[in-house]
Formats: structure tokens, C-alpha cells, sequence
């Protein structure tokens, strides 16, 4: 029985939001061919006008909002400070629905310009996609991560070839943080913007308000931009760092493999987040295995046991697949660095920290790790 699609586990079940991202970005792709190789140039220019636009849009929405307030206190009435709350309702809703309808404004400007960005980035970063319906596997459980990147989607919580993300959650964590997902877009810039006016509602420099929160909000925005573009490429850069990873893999015994695969599953876990790049590993390292399982179960006590066993070569092939993997999984700290710590301990073998954050300016850079 062959092994199923990476891309249809990851997302068996898209919602209507995603498919209309991945529709979009597999538009772009047919319009714009893919590179032989990274564009680190252009890379960093799409980097730089993704960020800067999305900056734009805070300062504008900043100041208006700012703007709007500080018209009301200041011409809306003849003395603000001796109205009642009562009094003051009126123009409070007024101004919400000014303020509501410039941040909806901003919110689906910057979902366009995130799309718009990831599909750039993607490209730029040398993925190598054909042109042709339906896109290969890998190439789609891309085009699917970097949707969910763009739209601050949470990745679904369903089995990864028998992995189950949220093994470390359990019961309202699980909720809290689906819920805290889909509320962060729409809500985090508002309720900056509420904190804001309430800090900056408390100076006796009313008239500079709009001055104060339009920078704000740009570096706000500017700063989700950036870790949406980072994440895109890291992702983009995915199924060819996978396949480079494997051909270092194929000359190593089955249990090796199998070993690598333990821990790519307990980092999904870990992470709590079934990175795109992780699938595809998962993926290619089943498939490798002479009985191709269609899952894992993750035992890591048993695993690290096998690990504090090997040495020589199977060790040094080990914990350079197990680093690779980590930093293909996102930036190396929190739940990935202690999961590194914690191998390279069972292996008494020391963690040169510098060597991996390296590794992780090169990958970042377009080198290979």
C-alpha cells in the first residue's frame, strides 16, 4: 500500500479561506516561471517592499484612527472633559465605527500583501514547481504551509502519519490556542490600538496623538510581515533541503533511518505545530524504510535509549540529520533547542551552539545547512 500524500496530511480538509489562498498563489505561479536557483537579490528586495508596505498601511491607518480621535476631542465638541459618559456615547460609537472600518480596511490589505508576498517569496527562493495542474505533491503541502503563513492560520490539528501535534496538549489548551489563533489578525492590531489610545489618552499631549500611533502601528505590522516572509521562506526552501537531506541518509542503515524518524516525530509533537518542511521529511523517511510503514508511534524513551547506543559514524549521521531537522523547523530556541540539548546529552556528545546557529544563518541566507 503506498504511502499517502504529504499534502493530504498535513491538510485533508482545507477550509474555504485556504483554498481560496492556494488558489491564488497557484495563480501566480502559472504566471510567473520558476527560478533555476535562489534570487538572493531579489529576494531581499521583495522582502523589503513586503515589509515596507505592510508599514505603510500601519502608519496610514495609524494616523487616521489617531487622527479621528483627536478631531473628536478637540472640534466635535466645545469641552470634551465636561461631558458625561452618557453624553460621550455618541460620538464613542461614532468613532468605533470610523476606527472598525479603517482596521477592516487595513486587515484585508494586508492579508492581499501577505499573499502577494509569500507567493514572491516562494518563488524567489528557488522552488522548483511545474507549471501543469495539479501540482506535485510536495510542491502542494508548500503551497498549502505558506497559505496558512500568510493568513496566520494554525496548522490542523489531525495525525501526521500517525504523529499527533498536540500529543503535549490537552483539553482547553487545545481551544485556547485554536481560538487565540484565529483572533490574532483581526483582533491583535485593534486591541494595540485600544491599549494605545488609553496609554497615550493619558498624556497631556493629546495633540500628538496621531503623530504617536501611526509610527506604532507601522512597526507593528512591519514586524508580522517580516516573520510571515521568514516562515514562507524557510518553507519554500523545504522539499530541496528534504532531498538533500535524504541523499545523505541513503547510504545509512534502515534503523538509523528509523531512528531520525523517531525524532522528527517527537519535534512535530514538541512543536506542537506539524511544520510543512517536517511532513515532507516524515514523508520520504517512511518511504525509505524496507516495510514503508503508512505511521509511527513515537516512543521516546525507548528512542533515546537507542540513541545513547549508537557510536561513531551512526551517531555522527544521527545528530546531524536531528540538527537539520530542527532548523528546518523553524528558528533554533524554546521547544527545538532543548529538544537538540536533550539528544546530544543522550549521546554524550557536546553541542557546539554557535556551529548550529551557523548552520541556521546559512539555511536563512539560501546555503545549504
Amino acid at each position: 500500500m503506498p504511502l499517502s500524500r504529504p499534502d493530504q496530511e498535513y491538510a485533508p480538509a482545507p477550509g474555504l479561506a485556504q483554498r481560496w489562498a492556494n488558489r491564488y498563489i497557484q495563480g501566480y505561479f502559472r504566471r510567473h516561471p520558476a527560478l533555476a536557483a535562489p534570487n538572493p537579490q531579489a529576494l531581499e528586495r521583495a522582502r523589503r517592499w513586503i515589509i515596507t508596505w505592510a508599514a505603510v498601511a500601519g502608519m496610514i491607518s495609524g494616523t487616521l484612527i489617531g487622527g479621528a480621535e483627536w478631531w473628536m476631542r478637540e472640534f466635535a465638541t466645545d469641552n470634551w472633559n465636561a461631558l458625561s459618559l452618557r453624553e460621550q456615547l455618541p460620538y464613542w460609537a461614532s468613532y468605533m465605527v470610523v476606527a472598525g472600518s479603517i482596521t477592516a480596511l487595513e486587515i484585508g490589505f494586508l492579508y492581499w500583501n501577505a499573499l502577494r508576498g509569500v507567493a514572491s517569496i516562494t518563488r524567489l527562493a528557488g522552488l522548483h514547481y511545474g507549471q501543469t495542474e495539479p501540482l506535485e505533491p510536495d510542491i502542494q503541502l508548500t503551497v498549502h504551509g505558506v497559505s496558512r503563513a500568510a493568513l496566520e492560520y494554525p496548522t490542523p490539528g489531525s495525525l501526521i502519519y500517525g504523529v499527533d501535534p498536540h500529543a503535549y496538549l490537552g483539553g482547553w489548551r487545545i481551544t485556547a490556542k485554536a481560538l487565540l489563533y484565529r483572533l490574532k489578525v483581526s483582533l491583535s492590531s485593534f486591541l494595540l490600538r485600544l491599549l494605545l489610545r488609553r496609554l497615550l489618552g493619558r498624556l497631556t499631549l493629546r495633540g500628538f496623538l496621531p503623530v504617536l500611533t501611526g509610527p506604532l502601528y507601522a512597526v507593528w505590522n512591519a514586524w508580522i510581515a517580516a516573520r510571515i516572509i521568514q516562515e514562507a521562506y524557510l518553507q519554500a526552501r523545504g522539499p530541496a533541503l528534504v532531498k538533500q537531506l535524504m541523499a545523505t541518509l541513503a547510504d545509512s542503515d534502515a534503523p538509523i533511518r528509523s531512528l531520525v524518524a523517531q525524532g522528527v516525530g517527537e519535534v512535530i509533537m514538541r512543536n506542537q505545530h506539524p511544520h510543512p518542511n517536517l511532513v515532507l521529511l516524515l514523508a520520504r523517511l517512511l518511504d525509505s524504510l524496507p516495510d514503508k510503514p503508512q505511521a509511527i508511534d513515537v516512543d521516546w524513551p525507548a528512542t533515546l535509549h537507542d540513541y545513547a547506543q549508537l557510536t561513531g559514524p551512526s551517531r555522527h549521521t544521527l545528530l546531524s540529520a536531528l540538527t537539520q531537522t530542527v532548523l528546518l523547523s523553524g528558528t533554533y530556541r524554546g521547544a527545538r533547542k532543548r529538544f537538540l540539548k536533550e539528544v546530544f546529552a543522550t549521546c554524550q556528545t557536546p553541542l557546539l551552539e554557535k556551529d548550529v546557529k551557523t548552520q541556521q544563518q546559512r539555511l536563512l541566507s539560501g546555503e545549504v545547512p
